[in-house]
């Protein structure tokens, strides 16, 4: 976490007294999400990450260096990211780094959230933090991230079997369990060697804990620094009877994933007293009966998985101006620009791109989106 105390090197403070002679190179997003008892940041650095740009962001947290960075998300190349590494290596991070590696160089960036007004607690697994306990009044969050199988040379199914294993062991750490989960990311090397697998190792998790209320979720085709098959984050919530009301919102437009067996929901909310969080699992161009659609056309994919979107944050009542958090996938980088164009119609998304490969060799494009809004639902 990043604290007053932190004992930065040398050539570290200095950047620190020249920071505002310093031009930063990457935009900066930032978005405070209120929770009973304490406050949750979003941050988004588009864009490679200097030691400037982190410290600026840190900078603007409700309480600055007070505030605890709770998980930090990389996204780049492998150049790129060790980079960033070793830039939140030295600001004194401590949170859980999730690193997921682009295909294409100068795309990317960084998004990390960071708690003010409570000190959350650290969830160790295997001597080193692998996420936060928040207490709240009758309520509990856990942000796990960073999370890795200890073996990669063991099978790409018998690896996501262990990263299922290690997020129910953090959940146990932090006196929650599977069910309480209601968000997850996995990065998958080589996704389309093996998504059926994967889908079928959750499906058969979810099963033996009989699950119910299945998670927001993103699969993504992409390798990580450490090497193995996948690596994953998770968030879960769990609260007294009332304080929170976590219920799956419905996309108009698509049919429910577990319709060709996909165990995950289009949309979770969780809503407390402060505010309403909408989670949208990875989107993309998929038409209501369940198959891919516009295949070889980007520009159209991009724009039916924007109207996909659209209507979830309709169905919430939310816009685009409630978004706090986004990433958008590309299989080929090279249609980024067309995503550009496409956001002229939008207001500034905190969103980060890169080149990945989304779970269809059809579809091109995929977007995973937070949004929160402060007032009641529609009726």
């Amino acid at each position: 976490m990043f604290r007053k105390s932190c004992n930065f090197p040398q050539q570290f403070e200095l950047n620190l007294h020249h920071m505002s002679d310093s031009p930063t190179s990457a935009s900066l997003h930032h978005k405070t999400i209120e929770h009973s008892g304490w406050v949750e940041s979003q941050v988004t650095l588009d864009g490679p990450v200097s030691s400037d740009d982190l410290l600026q962001a840190l900078g603007e947290l409700p309480a600055g260096p007070e505030s605890t960075v709770l998980g930090v998300d990389l996204f780049g190349t492998d150049k790129e990211i060790a980079g960033m590494e070793a830039v939140v290596k030295q600001a004194g991070i401590t949170a859980p780094v999730t690193s997921v590696i682009s295909s294409a160089p100068g795309c990317g960036g960084m998004q990390f959230a960071a708690a003010t007004g409570i000190e959350p607690v650290p969830i160790i697994l295997r001597d080193r933090i692998s996420g936060y306990l928040i207490e709240g009044p009758g309520t509990r969050h856990c942000i796990l991230g960073g999370l890795l199988p200890g073996n990669p040379e063991a099978s790409r199914e018998d690896q996501t079997r262990e990263l299922f294993g290690t997020i129910e062991e953090a959940l146990a750490f932090a006196g929650l369990s599977f069910e309480h989960v209601v968000r997850t990311w996995f990065y998958n090397d080589d996704i389309l060697d093996w998504y059926r697998e994967v889908s079928d190792v959750r499906t058969e998790f979810f099963q033996h804990h009989a699950i119910r209320r299945m998670p927001a979720s993103t699969g993504i085709g992409a390798r990580n620094p450490a090497g193995t098959a996948l690596t994953g984050k998770a968030v879960a919530v769990k609260s007294g009877p009332g304080e929170v009301l976590i219920q799956a919102i419905c996309s108009p437009l698509q049919c429910d994933a577990f319709a060709y067996g996909s165990a995950f929901s289009r949309a979770l909310e969780v809503s407390d007293s402060c505010s309403r969080l909408l989670y949208i699992s990875g989107t993309a161009s998929i038409e209501p009966g369940g198959r891919s659609a516009h295949e070889g056309d980007p520009a159209a994919q991009i724009e039916l998985t924007m109207n996909v979107v659209s209507a979830i944050l309709g169905e919430a009542g939310m816009r685009f101006e409630d978004t706090t958090r986004a990433i958008a996938y590309f299989r080929d980088p090279s249609h980024i620009p067309l995503w550009e164009a496409y956001c002229h119609n939008l207001p500034p998304l905190p969103l980060v791109s890169l080149g990945c490969h989304v779970c269809r060799d059809d579809l091109l494009f995929e977007i995973e989106l937070d949004a929160s809004s402060r007032e009641a639902p529609p009726a």
